[in-house]
């Protein structure tokens, strides 16, 4: 390995040398490697593919260190003077414009062509690098390059295919399943579940907690590189200035919307809504350690993002516990991360309902709403009806007949009377099943609504996972 990352070394010297008088960026790197995989010199096609993903790293913190510095340095103007909005945004743009140039310099100029940024985003290097390192008999190299893509590329069946072969290959080892592209929040993300899973609670706060912060970070940084992401070549009309600005900006913050999606795969897999999937460990990890505030702060700032039954279950569990309501209070920092995600929302909703063209090629009909400003009002309140639930199935008589061995089918007229009780809570549910059993069993949907059948507490609201005789509906 000492030899091949000396060779790789004297490749890109004798390179840079030959092309002194050439801009040497990313871009060129990568169109240099494809070039010597192409020309199958596999040694070449490492060394090039490897600078491209070193120069497309310090591309991006390069731009993030801009922005970064410029938003703090520009002093807000006032909104009321539209001049003074203009004057702000000419004094951020030659602040950016000035630390481009001094970090940057003349001879690394801002990107020419969006396909290879977006190929660089997609990992795409590493598609080449795998056959590379395969080529010159490197196994491990060429599975962790391999593994790397995949985790950006989970449906991609030409790199499953490759993986397959690597691992039914000689000194194949599973250690060598590594994401060489891994940040810090996903590796605490995935260090959270394992302390979840061996019940090390004290490390499983630990973990999560600093694998939020990060993720926050990292969101932060994707945002600020969304303003470098406008695709000029896609213009090829001259249209009016304000529909531009908007396509611009409404272009912008999707790509903002989007950074959280994109973060949410971690290790190949998607866990949904990021923050949401942290606090889902959390709450029951700092339950266990006694920590009942912040265990309810939890729930509260996952029903920010997502109203799952199963963690409005937690909440009544919790409010049976404590009997506080005032502990479910978000935090600030959440709450800011909710706000502007949810006024984000309705901005990106008004440009895709009002800028859709017809059958006709015609905008719809002007509306009233049209001409207000945006409704940048938020509620947090969590108005879900928990003192209800109680009420959905409560006479012994009726758990009585869930627990009787009647066949699903003569239950079927309780069942749906009992269907339009929890649809008052839950328009969306429907029935999933009716069990009993000693055995503890796990609800077979995402979000599950659990009602206890046992005589002892029938009506009972329960959690995923639950024994004895239940009644469960899947919102």
């Amino acid at each position: 390995m000492i030899v091949l990352f000396l060779l790789f070394q004297l490749i890109i010297l004798n390179f840079a040398q030959a092309h002194s008088d050439q801009v040497l960026t990313f871009e060129e790197y990568f169109k240099s490697g494809k070039v010597e995989y192409t020309e199958k010199n596999w040694p070449d096609c490492v060394a090039f593919m490897k600078r491209a993903n070193d120069d497309f790293k310090q591309y991006q913190d390069e731009m993030i260190a801009c922005r970064q510095k410029c938003e703090k340095l520009i002093k807000p103007a006032d909104k009321s003077e539209k001049l003074s909005m203009f004057h702000e945004t000419s004094e951020r743009a030659l602040c950016i414009m000035r630390c481009k140039r001094d970090r940057l310099t003349e001879r690394h100029p801002g990107v020419r062509k969006m396909d290879v940024y977006f190929d660089m985003m997609e990992r795409k290097p590493y598609q080449y690098i795998h056959i590379c390192y395969w080529q010159l008999g490197e196994l491990a190299m060429a599975v962790q390059s391999a593994y790397t893509f995949l985790v950006a590329n989970p449906e991609d069946r030409d790199i499953l295919s490759s993986l397959n072969f690597y691992m039914k290959q000689p000194g194949f080892d599973n250690s060598m399943l590594i994401d060489m592209e891994r940040k810090d929040y996903e590796a605490k993300f995935i260090n959270g579940v394992e302390a979840y899973d061996e019940q090390d609670w004290g490390r499983c706060v630990h973990e999560f907690e600093f694998s939020l912060e990060k993720s926050l970070k990292e969101d932060e940084k994707c945002r600020l590189l969304c303003q470098d992401k406008i695709d000029w070549t896609l213009s090829d009309v001259n249209p009016d200035i304000e529909v531009l600005f908007a396509s611009i900006r409404a272009s912008i913050v999707q790509c903002e919307q989007n950074c959280l999606y994109k973060l949410a795969r971690i290790n190949g897999y998607n866990v949904g809504n990021l923050i949401a999937a942290h606090y889902e460990y959390l709450h029951f990890c700092q339950f266990k350690l006694s920590r009942g505030s912040e265990a309810c702060q939890s729930v509260a700032n996952y029903l920010l993002f997502d109203d799952n039954p199963l963690m409005r279950r937690n909440k009544y569990f919790y409010l049976k516990q404590y009997g506080k309501l005032e502990l479910f209070v978000p935090e600030e920092k959440i709450i800011r991360v909710y706000a502007q995600r949810a006024i984000e929302k309705r901005y990106l909703d008004f440009i895709d309902q009002r800028f859709r063209f017809d059958e006709n090629n015609e905008l719809k009909p002007e509306q009233a709403d049209d001409h207000n400003p945006l409704n940048t009002q938020i509620h947090i309140e969590d108005n879900f009806a928990y003192e209800q639930v109680p009420e959905i199935l409560k006479d012994p008589k009726e758990c009585k007949i869930l627990r009787s061995a009647l066949p699903e089918t003569q239950l079927q007229p309780f069942l749906e009377e009992l269907g339009q009780r929890v649809k008052k809570l839950w328009p969306n549910s429907k029935f999933e099943s009716v069990s009993c059993g000693s055995e503890v069993r796990e609800a077979k949907c995402p979000r599950a609504i659990v009602l206890s059948a046992e005589n002892s507490d029938c009506g009972e609201w329960l959690g995923r996972w639950f024994s004895g005789c239940a009644v469960v509906f899947c919102d």
